[in-house]
């Protein structure tokens, strides 16, 4: 029995000199838990980076937005979609865009009141107005002046919305004297 005992008693010793080295220190553990840790760093800033948008240089193309639309003498929704779109039933869309200020009958449009018709970005036209000062003369009215100013009478809306304030304080009355603000080019997206 000494000799089993002897022999198992070796046995362990040897293995145990065997393993002594292999086992994992405190140390090591906080050296390996450091070490995923930081594998895990590195991983998180790999996948944000191949997230990183950039933005545009410049607007995209697809994107649309509303410009005025002046209203002529003689002009229908399908006239107008014809004209500006090429399809004549785009009307339906026009008149979706701009049913507030038609109102529910879309055969009911005016001249030189405004529509906003939708467009590329890159098909925008620049519809900056510029004015020019005119001294109301005594005999004027909205009507005779649109008519020598723009060359036509029913132009009277276009000076009315240029000048409202100025109007509704004088009571409608256009004053001799009161200086008007007059635009250049009647339609600015022409």
């Amino acid at each position: 029995m000494n000799n089993t005992k002897l022999f198992i008693f070796s046995s362990l010793a040897l293995f145990l000199v065997n393993c002594a080295g292999t086992s994992p220190s405190i140390s090591d553990v906080a050296k390996s838990s450091e070490n995923q840790n930081n594998k895990q760093e590195q991983k998180q800033e790999v996948s944000v980076e191949k997230f990183t948008i950039q933005e545009p240089e410049s607007p995209m193309v697809g994107i649309n937005v509303f410009e005025p639309y002046m209203i002529k003498r003689g002009d229908i929704l399908t006239r107008i979609a014809l004209n500006e779109y090429g399809n004549a039933s785009m009307w339906k869309e026009i008149y979706a865009w701009n049913k507030e200020i038609i109102g529910e009958n879309p055969d009911k449009i005016f001249p030189y009141n405004f529509l906003s018709l939708k467009r590329k970005v890159s098909e925008a036209k620049n519809c900056d107005i510029d004015y020019f000062q005119y001294e109301i003369q005594p005999g004027d009215t909205a009507w005779n002046l649109a008519q020598r100013v723009y060359g036509d009478e029913l132009a009277w809306v276009v000076i009315y919305m240029d000048n409202s304030e100025l109007i509704s304080s004088n009571n409608g009355i256009l004053q001799p004297g009161t200086f008007f603000k007059m635009r250049k080019n009647l339609d600015p997206c022409s």
